[in-house]
């Protein structure tokens, strides 16, 4: 896990949400504030936009922070999140801003915010209330068995390292950010590097079905965890092998 990454994710930026519509925001001030009081070096550049037939518009951006660079991209939209056919000055510059803060994201700082998380995980000390309780399950051991429902015919299964069913989950934010939290609960539990891939290879084929924004959400947060720079199924395999002969 890279120093950026660790510092930028680790910060709990809930006092700065704001609400545009029914989403939360962080405002672009407030973000670039976080960035320069806890890193060394940091610059941005704003990206030539993207006009579809449509004539609806994308803004991209890019963000380099102590030399690591992610760029993200976002289509200019009305407060429900619609995207704006022949948009204004004022429209273009807001979704600028807010791109601007969605490739700070990338690279740790609020990010939790797009995963529809309230608090990062290191500083939620208080369990969620939940309208009907699950059976808690320790990874530390084998999965315990568990009565599940019913796989449902639209669903995003959350598989453990070694092939046993954990969870349906009902949209493609819950199975990412249900992944992401899985891979840090295994390094907390101190479980082998090889089972922390393990998870990500056993979930491959839901993470390769999700769109190219979720998708390169997560990616993101999976290699800081995994101190990887490459998240293809080629990638993750050569790894695993290494490990793999390392054992033997």
């Amino acid at each position: 896990m890279n120093n950026t990454w660790k510092t930028l994710s680790a910060l709990n930026v809930n006092d700065d949400k704001e609400k545009k519509g029914r989403f939360d925001y962080l405002s672009w001030a407030d973000a670039w504030k976080h960035v320069q009081n806890n890193v060394e070096d940091a610059t941005y550049e704003l990206l030539e936009d993207l006009v579809y037939p449509d004539n609806t518009r994308e803004v991209r951006c890019s963000v380099t922070i102590n030399g690591v660079t992610h760029t993200m991209w976002l289509a200019v939209m009305d407060n429900m999140n619609r995207a704006i056919k022949n948009p204004d000055a004022q429209a273009i510059n807001k979704a600028r801003m807010r791109c601007f803060v969605k490739a700070i994201a990338m690279h740790g700082l609020g990010l939790y915010i797009y995963q529809g998380e309230d608090l990062p995980d290191e500083l939620d000390e208080k369990p969620k209330s939940k309208p009907k309780a699950k059976p808690q399950i320790d990874v530390s051991v084998h999965p315990q068995e568990i009565e599940e429902p019913d796989e449902p015919k639209e669903g995003w299964r959350l598989v453990y390292h070694n092939g046993e069913f954990k969870d349906i989950l009902s949209t493609a934010g819950m199975f990412s950010s249900e992944l992401v939290k899985m891979v840090k609960l295994y390094q907390e539990k101190k479980r082998p590097r090889k089972q922390q891939l393990e998870i990500v290879i056993a979930n491959f084929e839901n993470l390769d079905k999700l769109g190219e924004t979720a998708r390169h959400t997560v990616e993101i947060g999976l290699k800081g965890l995994l101190d990887l720079t490459d998240l293809s199924k080629d990638a993750l395999d050569f790894e695993w092998n290494k490990l793999q002969k390392q054992v033997k």
